[in-house]
This record gives C-alpha cells, structure tokens and sequence, in this order.
C-alpha cells in the first residue's frame, strides 16, 4: 500500500498558486482532547531532549483542501496549526478512525532540487522527529511566522527557498528556474506537503562549495538522473523513502522523461 495520495499535480509558478488563508480553520477540540494532546506532547519533549533532537512548537500552516483548476491553477484553502497540534495528531492511536477534516494536517514543502549538470541533492535523515533513515528530498515545514508576504499572504516559494537555503546554502541568485509541481498527503504520519522542482544555474562542485546555515543534513547524498537512475534508485528504495520526497521524486520525473514514465512508475508501486 502506498504511504501517500497525490492531491493535485501539475507545473505551477506563484502565480497560479490561488491561496484563500483563513486562521478560524483550525482542527476541531475539546477540553478532553487538549489535556490527551498537551500530556501526549510533554511525554514526547521530555524523549526528544533524551536523544538529543530539537522539538518546539511553531505556528504553521494547515492544509484544508487542494485542488488542481482548469486553467493551470492550483487552489489552496489554509488554516492555522502548530508543530504542537501536528506531533500528537500523527500517532496512530489519535488519527487512526478520523478523517483528515479531524486532523492537525500541518502543511510543509519539499523540493527536488536539480543541479545544472544534473544531479539531484537528498539527505538521509539522521537526527530529526521523522523519517529517520529514510531518504528524503529537501524541506520543511511551512512556517506562519517566516513564510507570509508583508501582508501576510502565504509564500510557499518564500517557504522552500528558506529551506533550501538553511539546508544547503543554496541563495536565491543560484536557482534558474522553480515551480510548484502539486500537493501530497502523507498518509503514514498524516500531514499534507507541497512538493516543487528547483533547477539551480550552479553544478554540484560549486552547490558542495555552499554553506548551510543550519546542521540539520549529516552529510548531503547525491543522485546523477536518467530515466533509468531514477526509476532504479526508487524501485531499489521503495519503503525507505520519506512519503513525501518519493511523489516528489515521482512527480520530477513525470515532467523530466514524460507522462509515460510517470504512470509506469505509479503502476509498479
């Protein structure tokens, strides 16, 4: 069974993200369910600060629905939630007999990030609240606090550049080109994630020349694509690749080697 339902899939640049944020719309509680979330989430801190792995709350976007438009446009309805609400919403024991309308659904994105001579940059997770030694592309979570426009419009571009940029060392004036290529749901640990392609003006050498500004990648991996590397590297991972970076990986090949190779792919898994 896949750990993931793609949502919507297409090639969107900002403009055809049409975003409507409403912070009212934030997962239903009661009094009952706040006291089992704030003891589920003081359990998890006090673990976390054990194994030394950083765990705070932020405040972050949910996801409420994504749909793709005719026309080409990607319509995205927004609510609030925090990493707090996410952690203790993702556990089997909470999610397991509720619907997604139930749910944290914290938003995050993710990236396929595509060198000019054409590798691709991946992180096995070490030392991070998910995903733990999996593969996984680069993102994050979607941030209200860092991620809107001065007037407080949702960014999800602004969102995966900050990303790639405290995850690399990547700047701005080293992407060539960006788009949206749709929206994800992580159906093992249930949260929505927004999944783009970023193609840097920039070869690898000088990509490992760059500075993270943070240490959250270990070490990064790499990936030189063809058609027939990237179908092996996902056949021969399938099951330890994050549910969210393997539809990004998907969804990158789709528009890099056609539509047929995306549904032969899809077809396998």
């Amino acid at each position: 069974m896949l750990e993931f339902e793609i949502l919507a899939r297409g090639l969107y640049q900002p403009a055809q993200l049409d975003i409507t944020y409403d912070p009212s719309l934030r997962m239903p509680t009661d009094p009952t369910m706040q006291r089992w979330m704030d003891t589920l989430w003081q359990e998890k801190l006090t673990l976390a600060q054990q194994k030394n792995i950083p765990l705070f709350d932020a405040p972050l976007f949910r996801l409420v629905e994504a749909e793709a438009k005719a026309g080409g446009t990607l319509r995205l309805l927004l609510g609030d939630t925090g990493y707090k609400e996410y952690v203790t919403t993702r556990v089997p024991e909470f999610a397991q007999g509720r619907t997604r309308a139930e749910l944290g659904n914290a938003l995050s994105v993710c990236s396929v990030v595509e060198t000019s001579d054409v590798y691709i940059l991946l992180d096995k997770r070490q030392g991070v609240d998910v995903y733990v030694g999996r593969y996984h592309v680069i993102g994050g979570f979607f941030e209200r606090d860092r991620d809107s426009t001065i007037s407080k419009r949702p960014d999800p571009f602004a969102a995966i550049n900050r990303e790639i940029r405290e995850e690399t060392g990547i700047q701005l004036a080293d992407i060539q080109e960006q788009y949206c290529l749709g929206a994800v749901y992580d159906i093992a640990t249930p949260h929505a994630e927004l999944c783009f392609l970023t193609r840097l003006n920039i070869p690898l050498a000088e990509v490992h020349k760059r500075v993270p500004e943070e240490d959250e990648i270990k070490r990064l991996e790499t990936l030189f694509v063809t058609q027939e590397r990237l179908r092996e590297f996902i056949m021969k991972h399938h099951g330890n690749i994050s549910a969210t970076g393997e539809p990004n990986l998907l969804m990158y090949g789709g528009i890099k080697f056609g539509e047929k190779w995306f549904e032969e792919m899809m077809e396998w898994l």
